[in-house]
């Protein structure tokens, strides 16, 4: 599994502030899965509490279950420290493609990190790929 960040044009071409906390914890956690972030990439941060993960592109369908828990077990890591009042919004943006079959999907998601929790565990790849 590849997981590839891409800078968002959202803002300006940067990447998410968390891309090199993510990056350094997989190769703790997971050296198995290769993170690749675009080098000279300006990086942003909003300052609060939320955690704005960075924007991924993956290249096999069932990786994004995989992403999903993965992130899921991450967040669950560096929020299990902090005050209630310090856990914010949870933001997630993955892109899949197959060019060979022309299917482009993404997948977004803006909530709580325990909502983040409850939707892994319901998401169904199935049904998301057919949509």
């Amino acid at each position: 599994m590849k997981i590839e960040i891409l800078t968002d044009p959202y803002y300006e071409g940067s990447i998410s502030n968390e891309a090199g906390p993510f990056k350094k914890w997989m190769r703790v956690h997971h050296p198995e899965i290769e993170v690749a972030v675009p080098s000279g990439a300006t990086k942003y941060d909003l300052h609060d509490y939320s955690i704005i993960m960075p924007l991924v592109s993956l290249a096999i369908d069932m990786s994004l279950q995989n992403y999903l828990t993965l992130v899921a077990e991450y967040l669950k890591t560096i929020t299990s420290d902090k005050l209630d009042s310090e856990t914010g919004m949870v933001q997630i943006n993955a892109l899949y493609h197959d060019d060979n079959k022309g299917i482009k999907k993404e997948f977004n998601f803006k909530g709580s990190p325990e909502a983040l929790q409850q939707t892994v565990k319901k998401f169904d790849l199935n049904k998301f790929m057919e949509e």
